[in-house]
């Protein structure tokens, strides 16, 4: 049964009267309920009661001795302002009533006139049960307003707010912070082969096993997919190092075992330190290229970003192609060309090659050495919605003997080759 019903209710009484609490204690009883009641008559018992116990209901008097009801509603209000409290006084003035009401008492009965005090009582613990549920779903609400629903980390858009914080720090107080930006090695191999609920349960796993080697000081986000960002507060890189290897340790360690299946996974991390010299923007694709680096360089390694490396320097260059191209594909700015192809031997058919170019006569073609097309875009035709437009050559094109003018569908890892 519900304490707004009957059944046992906690009460903290404020009353030098032991006669008067016991006529309260009665009336409750007379109500169906089964108090559990302590009675207090100074400020230093009620707080320590306060902090010692778990209360459903606080009923003081007005006038005692050593402390007044002003003094225990501040109190209550200070440790927990659901906690309904009612004045029960045989003194008390309507004026002094009105004022305890604005200052967050939520009901007062005359002493000479307990009748009003169960239909109060009830009353309250209702709109406390409502204020409390009501207070956690807006803590649900925001919660998932700035985490990850399926780790419970730091979402993105809070990791990045974050950062920019932490950016703004480094630039006014000179503080050095550190990014780390975490790809995992063989998730898809979990994923694909085991299906989505085993790439979603190790997620959650090593979410927490990441979250035991970092301080409460820190934050870890999901970015993403399989990635995550860790920024690691007041930490220069010589100190952020030794914390990135000791991740790669753990989850190299960890075996995921999903039925009879067992995996070993890793984690590639980037590193780049916060000086205040860059935006989070730039900072997050100098860490996000320094961990695909480290991918490159055979997995389960950390990379710190160097300005001068030539290998990140060309990374960097063929992100930008990437970025170049999908915008080319989004604006209509490529152009299909082709080329007959004829075999010496007459009883090998004609051929075609076909080559892609921007519209806007840039010289270097889409070639092979744009490595970051493939993995990241080479299976997206250009139906895609981020390839939304298939190419059509200008006078058509000819493909085993036949002219036709029928968009060709290639996706961006062919166009790369």
């Amino acid at each position: 049964m519900g304490a707004t019903e009957g059944g046992t209710l906690n009460v903290l009484i404020a009353e030098d009267s032991e006669d008067d609490a016991m006529l309260i204690v009665r009336e409750l009883r007379r109500g169906g309920y089964e108090p559990r009641m302590r009675r207090v008559d100074s400020a230093a018992d009620m707080k320590e009661a306060l902090e010692n116990g778990q209360w459903d209901l606080i009923i003081t008097d007005h006038n005692m001795p050593s402390f007044d009801s002003g003094d225990a509603l501040r109190l209550a209000r200070e440790h927990d302002p659901n906690i309904p409290f009612i004045l029960v006084s045989g003194s008390i003035g309507e004026e002094i009533a009105v004022d305890a009401m604005k200052a967050g008492a939520h009901d007062y009965v005359m002493k000479d006139n307990l009748t009003r005090l169960l239909p109060a009582i009830r009353r309250e613990l209702r709109e406390a049960e409502n204020r409390r549920a009501h207070q956690a779903a807006q803590a649900r609400i925001h919660h998932m307003a700035y985490h990850d629903s399926l780790t419970g980390l730091v979402n993105r858009s809070e990791f990045e707010r974050r950062l920019d914080e932490a950016v703004e720090r480094a630039r006014e107080d000179g503080e050095v912070h550190s990014l780390l930006y975490l790809d995992l090695d063989q998730f898809k191999l979990v994923n694909d082969s085991c299906g989505h609920l085993a790439g979603d349960e190790l997620l959650r796993r090593l979410s927490r096993r990441l979250r035991q080697g970092i301080r409460d000081s820190d934050t870890l986000a999901r970015l993403g997919g399989d990635e995550f960002g860790l920024l690691l507060m007041g930490c220069p890189t010589q100190e952020a190092e030794p914390v990135a290897r000791s991740l790669i340790e753990s989850l190299r360690d960890y075996a995921f075992v999903w039925g009879d299946r067992t995996f070993k996974v890793g984690a590639s991390i980037g590193l780049v330190e916060i000086d205040g010299s860059r935006d989070s923007y730039a900072l997050l694709s100098m860490a996000d290229m320094a961990c695909y680096s480290a991918k490159d360089r055979g997995r389960n390694r950390l990379q710190v970003y160097a300005e001068g490396d030539q290998e990140l320097r060309q990374r960097r260059g063929e992100m930008q192609w990437v970025q170049r191209i999908q915008r080319a594909l989004e604006n209509d700015g490529l152009l299909l060309f082709w080329q007959r192809i004829q075999g010496l031997q007459e009883a090998r058919g004609p051929g075609a090659y076909a080559g892609g170019r921007r519209r806007d006569h840039h010289p270097r073609p889409l070639h092979s050495r744009c490595r970051a097309l493939q993995p990241d875009a080479g299976d997206r035709p250009l139906g895609h919605p981020q390839c939304p437009r298939p190419m059509a050559g200008p006078r058509g094109w000819c493909f085993r003997g036949r002219r036709n003018r029928q968009p060709v569908h290639q996706s961006l890892g062919d166009l790369a080759q």
